[in-house]
């Protein structure tokens, strides 16, 4: 069964987002660029018709005259010099013939002036700017808004302004268009961030839910890749689905309308070997990732063959095995080259089908609008094929950008579901209703019978695990499980539950008391732990202004911090974390003693650092113990034999349960199981050895 959310995505997203602030503004710019599309799609079309007719237009009949008067009652006429009379006589030259056999003794009435155009049976103009685009147009749509602009604007009535105009005009809506897909874009960046920042927010608050019981880090790390990765992959999926997806449907059916209003026949004709050869190529672009897939497998299976048999080397020499080892060498090593040169075929052929298909379609397309303007110039003028052209091979960018659309979805869909299966996690830890106040331990700390498995997969770090621990003592817990002392510790401020069992703290049940008391009087310091984002006083004031500069000062010396803190650029001041000043991980660690010690908790859990620590800092520690642990009850993991010697008793904990409670030296002398611990963690050689890796 799939992990996969199929409405992750769109949990993240939803659709009806899309209709409300920054995505509605950006899908009406989207529709706005739009229309601006079409402007410019009709200005490239008058741009490429004045080029191809040059202004001339010839019209036979006195219909067509008659509709030409109509065209030009504008208030700037043509100039009379672009009138020509061709060889078919006009009315003036038939009523002048007229005038010539009639007796000379009648004298004829003077004809009153006129305005009107001749009424020719044939006109020739030229020069004439874009009134053949006007003409065209007019006579295919019946619409005037095109013959309007014509009368109105005198600059599109003559070739040379009416050819600059249109060229400005076209760079003028190019730029608008532009900078609408600019603030479009900007508004799909300010909701994808906004999405981001949600869902950072969300696993942010999760994880301080879930990571205080993260016992091997594993959980921590996982929230921070979600942090980082998966919730970036969300955020460009909807930067992307939102700019895409407003933008292509809307560019994809403007060219769809543009053509079919050109001519919907040829439309269709043209439309069908597209679709054809498109859906021929998604099929071969989908075979071809799988196949290639398969290959860059077995090529990566070959070469960790190849390695693999690096490794041999002693036994191939020792056996004298040279010649087979190198025979099999040379059978891999063409298997990779086969598996190599498979690989390049597969992209090779499918490089040539793409170029295969897209020049069929051209020559599809070529061929269709050709075939129309060589049998039929007078309903489709080339420059309305040129143009039509050109918009079937644009159709290629919105198209590929749906489909590139699907793709970062699917792989949104990915990442949102991990990020919700995470978010949808149940914290093992709530404070149950009509809890108590914890008081201070005085008494004893108590185990009865707890068990805790991190999973189902893994063996349980606590099985049936008893122990009781007077307070104001001193107690170290070891064991070869690493993480059984740190499960131990963590159920105390009930970071984890227990599956079973109970944690009594003077004989109360840790569960049935408040969160807030508990943590306030069982504090975990641990040396593993970073540096908080902040100053060095917010980083020990933890946001709590209840504490003052004296109190924390004091809690730093105390823990042997105030000294190297002095030190530091702006003492107290300074800013610590990533972009602040780095601290050693011996300054750390007291600065998380100093943390805890301002709070003066009366049981103090320490894990101590697993790395290595200078000589100054460990003397440092151990003058800080001798104080920190006087008057409280202290559990530690240590890592360092002299805090093994200073605490009052050592807990040796061996799978799940207490295997011996006795003083460093006793359990020296009597568990053999101690010793083994104790020389796997402490003896000299060991340190040797890992001084020398690290160098």
């Amino acid at each position: 069964m799939s992990n996969r959310q199929p409405n992750a995505f769109h949990r993240a997203f939803p659709a009806r987002e899309f209709f409300r602030g920054s995505a509605r503004s950006v899908l009406f710019w989207s529709l706005v660029n739009g229309l601006l599309l079409i402007l410019l799609l009709v200005d490239l079309f008058l741009i490429i018709d004045l080029l191809d007719h040059r202004g001339r237009i010839t019209l036979h009949g006195e219909q067509n005259v008659k509709q030409l008067q109509e065209l030009r009652t504008a208030p700037v006429s043509l100039p009379e010099g672009n009138e020509q009379e061709e060889t078919v006589p006009g009315p003036e030259n038939v009523q002048a013939e007229a005038k010539s056999s009639e007796p000379k003794s009648v004298p004829q009435p003077e004809a009153p002036p006129s305005t009107e155009m001749p009424q020719l049976q044939m006109v020739s103009l030229t020069d004439s700017g874009i009134l053949p685009s006007v003409w065209w147009t007019h006579s295919k749509y019946q619409i005037g808004l095109l013959p309007q602009l014509y009368q109105r604007v005198p600059l599109l009535q003559e070739n040379q302004s009416a050819l600059f105009t249109l060229i400005c005009f076209a760079l003028v809506v190019a730029s608008i268009r532009v900078l609408i897909r600019w603030r479009s874009r900007q508004k799909s960046l300010k909701i994808s961030h906004q999405v981001s920042m949600t869902l950072r927010n969300m696993i942010h608050r999760q994880a301080l839910r879930l990571g205080p019981g993260d016992l091997s880090g594993k959980e921590t790390e996982q929230a921070f890749q979600l942090f980082i990765r998966d919730v970036g992959t969300v955020q460009q999926g909807v930067f992307q689905w939102v700019y895409g997806l407003s933008r292509h449907p809307v560019t994809l059916l403007i060219l769809l309308l543009f053509a079919v209003s050109i001519d919907w026949r040829l439309s269709l004709q043209c439309m069908i070997p597209l679709v054809a050869a498109w859906y021929f190529l998604l099929q071969h672009r989908k075979n071809y990732e799988k196949e290639q897939a398969k290959t860059l497998v077995s090529i990566e299976s070959e070469l960790s063959l190849l390695a693999e048999n690096l490794r041999s080397s002693r036994l191939v020499r020792g056996f004298g095995m040279e010649t087979a080892e190198h025979e099999q060498f040379q059978k891999h090593l063409e298997k990779y080259t086969d598996n190599i040169a498979t690989l390049k075929r597969v992209e090779g052929w499918g490089h040539r089908v793409a170029r295969g298909l897209a020049v069929f379609c051209s020559c599809m397309v070529l061929f269709l609008v050709g075939y129309k303007v060589l049998v039929n110039p007078g309903s489709l003028p080339l420059s309305a094929a040129v143009l039509m052209t050109g918009i079937f091979a644009f159709f290629y960018l919105p198209v590929n950008g749906l489909y590139q659309l699907i793709q970062t979805h699917d792989e949104s869909n990915i990442a949102a579901s991990s990020i919700y299966r995470y978010l949808n996690q149940i914290p093992a830890v709530g404070q149950a209703v009509g809890a108590k106040f914890l008081e201070p331990l005085s008494q004893a700390l108590q185990f009865e019978n707890v068990s805790f498995q991190l999973n189902s997969h893994s063996l349980p770090l606590l099985k049936g695990f008893d122990l009781k621990i007077p307070a104001g003592t001193s107690t170290a817990l070891v064991s070869l499980e690493k993480l059984a002392p740190r499960a131990v510790s963590y159920l105390i401020p009930r970071f984890i539950e227990p599956q079973s069992g109970r944690v009594l703290l003077d004989g109360e049940d840790t569960a049935w008391v408040t969160l807030e008391s508990l943590r306030a009087e069982a504090i975990y310091v641990s040396g593993n732990d970073p540096c908080l984002t902040g100053t060095v006083k917010e980083n020990i004031q933890c946001g709590d202004e209840r504490y003052s500069l004296q109190e924390v000062i004091a809690a730093s010396k105390e823990a042997h911090a105030h000294q190297f803190i002095q030190n530091l650029s702006q003492g107290y001041e300074t800013s610590l974390g990533q972009h602040g000043e780095e601290l050693t991980v011996g300054e750390c660690f007291r600065l998380g003693l100093a943390r805890a010690l301002l709070r003066k908790p009366a049981l103090l859990i320490i894990e101590e650092p697993e790395d290595l620590l200078d000589e100054d800092t460990k003397t440092l520690l151990d003058d800080a113990y001798s104080r920190i642990f006087q008057n409280r009850t202290i559990l530690v993991i240590p890592s360092r034999i002299t805090t093994l010697r200073r605490v009052n008793q050592v807990v040796l904990i061996h799978e799940g349960k207490v295997e011996a409670v006795d003083s460093q030296s006793s359990l020296l002398k009597k568990s053999a199981l101690y010793r083994h611990w104790e020389y796997t963690r402490f003896n000299q050689f060991r340190h040797s050895q890992e001084t020398s890796n690290e160098r």
